[in-house]
């Protein structure tokens, strides 16, 4: 069967298979070394998939540097070094090349993270595959399966920017292009959260369906999103008014934002609230896990959730 009718998660799923060792769910992988854990991921971009036709090249290097670290913050980590690996179609002009290496440059400084090399190859497209390395303190470490019933679910920031940016885009906007390759990632919230008793936790790169729907696979509980709760991006909220564009879709569907989506006790909600204010962290409660599956709460009116997020490889 070709792998473009199985989507991504079942491709995943396949390649695991192979393997006779089960290794973790989580944003990034680690290995034990004493009291801290190295944390390491890696993610990949390309024109074709990635890249709004007149994003400026230093856009586009932020945007890929900042979504290798983005995994790094899931686990409340502290990214210490960046790897690059570059795929090159000879008629790339060198100033492109040197503007995107500025924008790598300008996240990684950001947040305090040494490049230390890579590779680089000729071929048809522009490909490019970073590598993310951090540490975390073994106790503190979040993960996606440590969710558990009853737990309040929150999230940080506001969702559906990345959703607003794309639709500008694509109504011939460059200001969309740049809003949609605007993440930041959470690493300091991530830190934050793992400090203060959240052990489970996800970045929204696919959207708060895609991870409230690969959580359900993993664990079998199910989830209660608030609707009226979910804390939306000022634009994507004009944007729905301009042009009637769905607000569920773009908050909840489309992803891209790269918030951390996570779970904390019940008991200790209102504590991690209030140190939040004070860091100047914003946190919204969102839902609570309950039950064995996914539902929207609209008002009145609560429907199960059918949608799965954005996932590669699935056409609609």
């Amino acid at each position: 069967m070709e792998i473009g009718k199985l989507g991504e998660r079942k491709i995943i799923r396949l390649i695991r298979s192979v393997y006779r060792y089960k290794w973790p769910d989580s944003d990034a992988a680690y290995i034990d070394f004493g009291k801290k854990r190295i944390l390491i991921t890696t993610d990949s971009i390309t024109r074709h998939s990635h890249i709004p036709n007149c994003a400026m090249p230093e856009d586009v290097g932020y945007f890929f540097a900042a979504i290798n670290l983005s995994d790094i913050a899931a686990m409340g980590g502290t990214p210490k070094y960046f790897m690059s690996s570059f795929i090159l179609p000879d008629s790339l002009d060198s100033d492109y090349l040197v503007s995107l290496e500025a924008g790598i440059r300008r996240c990684l400084s950001r947040y305090h993270v040494k490049m230390i090399g890579g590779d680089l190859k000729e071929g048809r497209e522009l490909s490019m595959t970073g590598i993310a390395i951090g540490e975390v303190d073994k106790l503190k470490m979040m993960q996606r399966l440590r969710v558990r019933d009853g737990d309040a679910i929150c999230v940080t920031g506001s969702l559906g920017g990345n959703a607003a940016g794309y639709y500008l885009w694509k109504r011939g906007s460059k200001e969309g292009a740049r809003k949609l390759l605007d993440v930041h990632p959470r690493i300091n919230e991530g830190k934050f959260l793992s400090e203060n008793g959240v052990r489970a936790s996800i970045d929204l790169s696919d959207g708060v369906y895609s991870a409230i729907s690969q959580l359900k696979d993993a664990t079998g509980l199910g989830f209660e999103i608030y609707y009226d709760n979910v804390p939306v991006d000022k634009l994507a909220r004009k944007l729905s008014l301009r042009y009637g564009t769905s607000l569920e879709q773009m908050c909840l569907n489309f992803g891209g934002d790269y918030e951390l989506f996570f779970s904390i006790k019940e008991s200790m909600l209102n504590a991690l609230m209030r140190n939040a204010k004070r860091k100047r962290i914003r946190i919204t409660r969102i839902g609570t896990v309950t039950g064995t599956d996914n539902f929207l709460v609209k008002g009145t009116k609560r429907e199960r959730i059918t949608k799965r997020g954005y996932e590669h490889f699935v056409k609609d």
